[in-house]
């Protein structure tokens, strides 16, 4: 791992062959427009070298002689591939980015099974929730999907129009799992974004939790340690806005909630997004325009989202201290009298107060709350939230 010392953490893979950018192969009969297609090399896969299919862009500001421009590295979730539509959307706002595939397919339409075409150089396709768990690392998805997206990185920043101090990395659902442990092995990245995918796998009540429950107790210790993304939180070093909706049904929101603390603790800088009624989907995955707000506050001085500091709790109210950022505009209490089922939670809105010249927010506690949470807007309505409270 690269970074300090005390970064250097075990993992499974060879940092040193990582960190090299990897050789390239042009596919031509994929490019569209701005957008170039590209397979580069993968870590061999039962025995037999692989590549990875990706699309890549740079903005029109690279051509500019001497401008060096930042970048993304973008992945995808369960059910995607290397979308051409996610790259050019970064590139529209100045960015160079590269979006891979990570299960050895080819960006090209389903069959009647859901399944897309696999090149000739496929590495291994991801077994629904960790169900390659028995095999050696080598061979498990895991190990390969973390080693494309450093791989891509590395690509990336090879490109002399790069910075490669303004590169971040942005992941939806299996990605943002993957974000999540990249994030904790290339402290080269200037900052994460991972939507809807989070830590505490093992935890969660649904088909994460139940593949964890089903194997060997040995087995279970050992991903959990191999892929779970807390693990490996701990390791980061750079700061990531954490984006999820409220009512996410593969991730649910208190582990969403631990695993941004989880890195807060490290990194005040981070920040958590609730998107009431966000869908879970690759589309509704790239919408929240926080993403972009927070991408160009690191990479380009922009306008930045509201910073607060961790909520306490004063008698009966919570405080929610905030620093920098455009005026608060609303702030809102949301809380839930129920976590019974933390896949159903209903929250409930209660009035909060916005103190300008003490810059903090104030909300009575309900007495019957179970959990809370501030919400809070600024003037170009973009949203940050306090970590969720219990009691």
């Amino acid at each position: 791992m690269s970074g300090s010392n005390e970064q250097r953490q075990p993992h499974p893979w060879n940092w040193e062959e990582l960190e090299q950018a990897p050789q390239v192969y042009p596919a031509p009969e994929f490019d569209e427009g701005n957008v170039k297609a590209i397979y580069y090399d993968g870590m061999p896969y039962g025995g037999k070298p692989t590549r990875v299919f990706a699309y890549y862009a740079l903005p029109d500001a690279a051509s500019e002689e001497g401008g060096l421009v930042p970048a993304m590295v973008l992945v995808h979730g369960g059910g995607g591939t290397a979308f051409k539509e996610w790259v050019e959307l970064w590139r529209q706002r100045g960015y160079a980015a590269i979006a891979m595939d990570l299960e050895g397919h080819l960006p090209l339409a389903k069959d009647s099974e859901g399944r897309r075409p696999q090149h000739d150089w496929s590495g291994p396709a991801r077994q629904g929730e960790f169900g390659d768990y028995a095999l050696p690392v080598e061979e498990q998805w895991m190990y390969h999907a973390v080693a494309a997206v450093i791989r891509a990185h590395s690509f990336i920043r090879s490109i002399e129009q790069v910075d490669r101090g303004r590169i971040g990395i942005n992941g939806i659902s299996w990605g943002g799992i993957v974000t999540g442990i990249v994030s904790g092995v290339d402290d080269r990245f200037m900052f994460s974004i991972p939507v809807y995918g989070c830590g505490y796998l093992y935890e969660l009540t649904n088909r994460f939790g139940e593949a964890f429950r089903r194997m060997p107790q040995e087995d279970a210790e050992r991903i959990k340690r191999l892929w779970d993304p807390s693990v490996y939180l701990p390791r980061a070093t750079k700061p990531m806005l954490w984006v999820n909706g409220d009512q996410d049904q593969h991730f649910s929101l208190d582990l969403f909630s631990r695993s941004y603390e989880k890195m807060r603790s490290r990194r005040k800088e981070s920040l958590l997004s609730i998107q009431f009624g966000l869908g879970h989907s690759h589309v509704m995955g790239w919408k929240p325009q926080e993403i972009y707000a927070f991408a160009d506050q690191m990479t380009k001085g922009a306008e930045p989202l509201i910073h607060t500091d961790d909520p306490v709790e004063e008698g009966s109210e919570t405080v929610v201290r905030y620093a920098q950022g455009s005026a608060v505009k609303k702030a809102e209490l949301r809380y839930a009298v129920d976590t019974s089922d933390w896949f159903a939670v209903q929250w409930l809105t209660a009035d909060a107060r916005i103190l300008e010249e003490a810059r903090e927010i104030r909300a009575v506690i309900p007495a019957n709350a179970k959990a809370y949470f501030i919400r809070i807007a600024d003037e170009r309505e973009y949203v940050v939230c306090s970590a969720i409270r219990y009691r």
